[in-house]
């Protein structure tokens, strides 16, 4: 569940629309091929339904919308970037326009956009978190995926660092920002500032009901801590 081999845990999800698992390179994603796949059949098939009627009225459009996007966020979960761009653009076409919608199509975008190394996809992945925003302005997984896009694609790493502050700020208890803020942190060359956080971080998760994405959190948080400490040794001894 790494970024990279060898390097901190940046985030984990358990199966729901992420802020970009593959993008950021985690992968504690359930193994919901067989649901996913019966969601797909009837998703798709209550698309061709709504589809075949010949007037198109606004009850209509609205539906398929929906739809579509449902369809996006199940290719979103299985990594299938190609079919969920064009779900979520289909979905966008009937007028869902809505933060999630825009923001899930910037996901489909950056991560198809990453694994194809397309310069294009970043472009619509980063207008797409922006319209998200613009339209929900305190929507912590655009902010937070856009710092990231910011980040690691623009090579812009204060602007990133100043959004990622923003979404801790912003919403304590969206720990995925937090490992985003000390992720940050540790790539600038910056372990007591990124080992702060994520001691302040597991302190918080040891307060919270255990729960498996809970668990999950404190495992990352706790290898990310002892990384950083083992690192910070090594140094003061070499």
């Amino acid at each position: 569940m790494k970024f990279v081999k060898g390097m901190l845990v940046l985030a984990i999800i358990a199966g729901a629309v992420y802020v970009g698992t593959r993008y950021l390179g985690c992968s504690l994603l359930r193994d919901y091929t067989v649901n996913e796949d019966k969601k797909i059949r009837a998703i798709t098939e209550r698309i061709d339904e709504l589809e075949k009627e010949k007037v198109k009225d606004t009850m209509t459009l609205r539906r398929l919308g929906d739809q579509y996007s449902l369809l996006g966020t199940v290719y979103l979960e299985k990594g299938l970037w190609n079919q969920a761009v064009a779900a979520f653009e289909k979905s966008v076409a009937r007028g869902k326009t809505t933060p999630e919608v825009l923001y899930s199509l910037g996901l489909a975008h950056a991560n198809r956009g990453k694994e194809a190394n397309d310069p294009d996809d970043i472009e619509k992945a980063e207008a797409f978190y922006r319209r998200a925003l613009a339209a929900r302005k305190d929507f912590s997984d655009a902010r937070n995926a856009l710092a990231i896009l910011l980040f690691f694609e623009r090579d812009d790493r204060e602007q990133g660092l100043a959004m990622a502050r923003e979404v801790v700020a912003g919403d304590s208890k969206f720990y995925i920002g937090r490992f985003t803020l000390g992720r940050f942190y540790y790539e600038m060359g910056r372990p007591r500032e990124a080992l702060a956080v994520y001691e302040e971080l597991y302190s918080d998760l040891e307060k919270l009901p255990p729960s498996e994405i809970i668990e999950g959190y404190k495992k990352d948080c706790r290898g990310n801590i002892q990384r950083i400490m083992a690192e910070m040794v090594k140094k003061k001894d070499g």
